[in-house]
């Protein structure tokens, strides 16, 4: 943070558009609906506001998988119909059992 290269803004999340176009990475760890998430960081990529995106979806109470996986494929969709290339990778970390990591980088 000391560098000055980090900023943090206190924002509602869905509503907030960086000032500057240049962001290279977005960290998001929001306690909301992953399908939310999800399309909130497809957003981001397509609308070129920031490179990367490393972000948590949470695991829903029930149908965890069922509903991570279908966000996913969402999240895909939207970026393919969008005509965006990218690389993702998800996990799920040892420490974070109750949420999915990932990480989105556009290409083009």
């Amino acid at each position: 943070m000391e560098t000055g290269q980090v900023k943090h803004h206190q924002a509602d999340g869905f509503k907030f558009e960086p000032p500057r176009k240049n962001v290279t990475w977005l960290v998001c760890d929001m306690v909301e609906k992953p399908s939310r998430v999800a399309q909130l960081m497809g957003e981001w990529i397509i609308e070129r506001w920031a490179k990367e995106a490393i972000f948590n979806l949470k695991l829903p109470m029930k149908n965890r998988y069922e509903e991570v996986k279908e966000d996913i494929d969402n999240l895909r969709i939207f970026l393919r119909d969008n005509g965006v290339r990218y690389e993702m990778k998800a996990k799920h970390l040892y420490h974070d059992r109750e949420e999915i990591t990932i990480h989105l980088r556009r290409i083009n």
